[in-house]
């Protein structure tokens, strides 16, 4: 009996090849190929004795055996294992999806890629210049005349169905502002790739289609807002990408520009301020008009973030006036659900959060402190950032007591998150005490703040 692989002795003797001329022919379709491989009549002869080559041999061997005996041969075919690299995924979500069928293919594809994937796109980086094809192609869309959405599919949408996705997103948005967004983004992207195939793809008119377009916007940005929650920034930015061109299908440029200021917070999160106020900028002047005083309040506090992360006071400061004068205009009355959020305790939080770029600690205190004075009950992610802010704030002034303090109320706060954002910022503040570990209040903050977060990269 003879050892070794026995199908390819078997067809290598049918094709009546050497081993020397195998050899060769291997080298050669592999030199057609771009490749130089110096196969030899040895290397032939390890294969037939039963060793499993390197790829592309493999597929090589095939090639060549089966144009000399006439037939295609697989890999298996010759007792090989076919260990082929996976072929690259040409879907990569950045990109703008042209048509209505595009992006309703893209969200399903984008979903189901996350959900399957534990690691999609982890070692990916976010990259600022990849939201100006989308925010540009949103911006200058001419608008006089709606994209048609009507579709036929297997399954009825009715308006009581888009009204269930609007309040599912609702009761999303009240968990994560309580909880934080690491815990509830599977959820979510789960529940969104079950709508975008199922709704999305079933029969509708223009009218509950462009409802239904506008609440998978909904859906698809909170996927976004979740994921960079949870610190996957490139995928976030991803469903960002998505939901501005959902926002653009439902012809709600309110809601797009709602997107785009999200974007924006992302960028200056990251450390992209100008691209952050483009952003901002470009949000408001696509909306044409169409935002309400409260959601352009929103919108200019972006701007506002934007300018205080390159440090420029003046416009920052003119931003936030405006921002105030907006929200003061506001009566509520034409506010749509997803900015009314945005109220004095939200605008306190940016006039914080920008004083705290700028560098002004004083002004950062006396702003977070307005602000969890102010804040209505859930807000639990918003209250750990302001504290955050106010204990740096102290740290800037040398105040150790005082700083170590607040961040204990931080930690304690941050405790009932999941949230990657809140993690950030404490871990800046942990960075900023070391050249005071020597300090006994340091170090005793240091000690309580490693037993919280045992196992947890803060």
């Amino acid at each position: 009996m003879v050892a070794g692989n026995g199908d390819l002795r078997a067809l290598v003797e049918e094709a009546g090849l050497t081993r020397r001329e195998i050899a060769r022919w291997v080298n050669v379709v592999a030199e057609r190929r771009g490749q130089h491989l110096g196969c030899t009549h040895t290397s032939v002869a390890r294969w037939l004795d039963g060793a499993q080559p390197r790829w592309p041999i493999p597929d090589l061997l095939a090639e060549v055996l089966g144009r000399k005996l006439g037939y295609e041969l697989t890999v298996s075919d010759l007792g090989l294992r076919d260990r082929r690299p996976p072929a690259a995924d040409p879907f990569d979500g950045l990109s703008v999806a042209r048509t209505v069928s595009d992006i309703r293919r893209a969200v399903v594809e984008l979903t189901g890629r996350d959900m399957n994937r534990r690691n999609f796109l982890l070692g990916s980086t976010f990259g600022a210049a990849a939201f100006s094809s989308p925010a540009l192609f949103w911006s200058t869309a001419s608008g006089a005349e709606p994209e048609p959405v009507q579709h036929t599919g297997s399954d009825r949408v009715r308006e009581a169905d888009v009204e269930r996705i609007r309040q599912t997103v609702a009761m999303f948005r009240k968990l994560d502002r309580a909880q934080g967004g690491a815990d509830l983004r599977d959820t979510v992207v789960n529940h969104l790739n079950k709508i975008a195939a199922d709704k999305l793809t079933g029969s509708y008119g223009e009218d509950v289609g462009r409802g239904l377009f506008r609440a998978v916007a909904e859906l698809t940005e909170l996927a976004g807002w979740l994921s960079f929650d949870s610190g996957r920034h490139a995928l976030a930015q991803r469903y960002h990408i998505q939901a501005l061109r959902l926002a653009q299908a439902a012809d709600d440029r309110a809601y797009g520009a709602y997107v785009m200021a999200n974007m924006a917070c992302q960028a200056v999160y990251l450390g992209h301020g100008w691209e952050a106020v483009q952003l901002a900028r470009a949000a408001q002047q696509g909306a044409r008009g169409s935002l309400s005083h409260r959601a352009r309040a929103l919108v200019l506090a972006m701007e506002a973030r934007g300018h205080a992360a390159m440090h420029n006071e003046r416009a920052c400061s003119e931003a936030l006036r405006a921002a105030e004068r907006s929200l003061e205009a506001s009566d509520g009355d034409d506010d749509p659900g997803w900015c009314q959020y945005f109220d004095k305790a939200e605008l306190a939080h940016e006039f914080a959060h920008c004083h705290r770029d700028l560098g002004m600690p004083h002004a950062t205190q006396r702003h977070a402190h307005e602000a969890i004075g102010i804040r209505a009950d859930g807000y639990t992610r918003r209250c750990a950032q302001d504290t955050t802010f106010m204990a740096a704030a102290h740290l800037v002034e040398r105040e150790l007591d005082q700083a170590c303090a607040k961040a204990d109320e931080a930690l304690d706060i941050a405790s009932r998150l999941n949230s990657s954002q809140c993690n950030d910022f404490l871990r800046a503040f942990r960075t900023q005490l070391k050249p005071y570990a020597g300090e006994r209040v340091v170090r005793e903050f240091s000690e309580r703040a490693e037993e919280l977060y045992a196992g947890m990269a803060v």
